[in-house]
């Protein structure tokens, strides 16, 4: 329905003065009165028509005490913008209130963290930086298994501090190794693998102990005490789609094969309730280099998690 209308609103002190005859094509007039929880231009005007009558109909506004004097003084209760929405939520969670900067005391703060990033930074990783550790959530169980099974991996966030801590330690490791994988290299993997490329005993990933590494993850995620982040280096390659070098349906069942076999029948009666796992698309992966999954394990004995993390002859050079 078309509608033509010249009014004109008019504030008081004591009332919100109602608008006189609108003049509807093939319709009567109307009367309206605005509520000051309405009058802003992100909700609806709340309009009382009487159709197919002469006769004007108005209607009092309740009395408040006190009224403003312009639109601009009216307050809309639960009104958000859509930054503010948008801000409040990323992937499927809810987030907290956010701070605009780390606090002046702060001695992890760094007022460029984002522009001298040593690798590139996802939405969530912005999100976080923004974020004091007291405000920080921490990952639960629950939470974590949801996000794997969804595959809603780019989620998944450090601790404030640990993510600035990891920024400048990247950035100083790349400048005196020259690259991640280098420092891998000489520090955290086997001596017998040589450089890459390399030469795997087996072309299937993780059929052969000698292809493969298990270490503790020296950046983990921000997860709740309890839950152990263990990395496990392969220099067979995983088969990934061309897509976002996600793992393929065929090398995704081989991952988890060797997940229940190298850590969930290890655990026992209950294990599987026990043990996550996933492996980060090409987008997510802060070394691209070398092959590798997360295995995520929850209160397992500490004995248990040596015996998994052991250097093995094997390895050796």
């Amino acid at each position: 329905m078309t509608v033509r209308m010249a009014a004109i609103i008019s504030l008081s002190r004591h009332r919100v003065a109602s608008i006189p005859k609108i003049c509807l094509r093939g319709y009567a007039t109307v009367t309206c009165c605005f509520d000051e929880h309405y009058f802003a231009s992100s909700h609806s005007y709340t309009t009382l028509v009487q159709q197919r009558t002469s006769r004007t109909t108005s209607f009092r506004c309740h009395n408040r005490p006190k009224y403003p004097t312009s639109p601009s003084d009216l307050r809309v209760p639960g009104c958000e913008t859509r930054e503010r929405k948008n801000a409040q939520k990323m992937g499927d969670i809810a987030l907290p209130p956010l701070s605009k900067q780390p606090p002046a005391n702060d001695p992890n703060s760094d007022p460029n963290p984002v522009d001298e990033s040593p690798f590139p930074l996802t939405a969530v990783d912005k999100w976080v930086l923004s974020q004091t550790d007291e405000e920080f959530s921490y990952h639960s169980w629950e939470e974590l298994r949801t996000l794997i099974q969804n595959n809603d991996l780019s989620v998944l966030k450090r601790k404030p501090s640990d993510l600035r801590r990891y920024m400048k330690w990247t950035a100083e490791t790349k400048a005196s190794y020259g690259s991640m994988t280098n420092y891998l290299l000489a520090h955290r993997l086997p001596k017998a693998w040589g450089a890459p490329p390399f030469t795997p005993v087996s072309d299937v990933p993780f059929a052969d102990p000698s292809d493969y590494c298990v270490l503790l993850n020296d950046w983990p995620y921000g997860f709740e005490p309890g839950i152990t982040h263990i990395v496990v280096w392969t220099r067979t390659a995983i088969a990934t789609d061309h897509d976002k070098g996600d793992m393929t349906p065929e090398s995704r069942k081989i991952v988890g094969d060797f997940v229940k076999r190298y850590f969930v029948d290890r655990l026992g009666s209950g294990g599987e309730d026990k043990v996550l796992y996933f492996k980060n698309w090409v987008a997510l992966q802060s070394v691209r280099a070398l092959e590798h999954i997360h295995v995520l394990v929850k209160d397992v004995d500490p004995a248990i998690i040596e015996e998994w993390t052991q250097v093995h002859e094997w390895h050796k050079a």
